[in-house]
């Protein structure tokens, strides 16, 4: 979930301590959220999302973690999760 001309950035909460404190993510239940600041650059951006994706895949990829949606928890009725993503 991203706000218009918000900087934070709310998503799933990893399944992955280390990489919670790592990136200093702030988590509360499922949710995870981060505030993107001036000083953050596109190469930080990039390496975070590219380590969050490859994490996601193992999370997931032989069912250990079931993957879930947050949008009613960030007061969102609907969303583009790989759950509803279609629907």
């Amino acid at each position: 979930m991203l706000n218009e001309l918000s900087s934070t950035v709310v998503f799933e909460r990893p399944h992955d301590e280390e990489f919670v404190r790592k990136w200093q993510l702030a988590c509360q239940k499922n949710i995870a959220h981060v505030v993107v600041m001036p000083n953050v650059t596109k190469g930080k951006l990039d390496n975070f999302l590219n380590e969050l994706v490859a994490k996601r895949a193992q999370w997931f990829k032989y069912g250990k973690f079931q993957q879930y949606c947050i949008a009613s928890e960030v007061g969102e009725t609907c969303c583009l999760c790989p759950l509803h993503k279609g629907k």
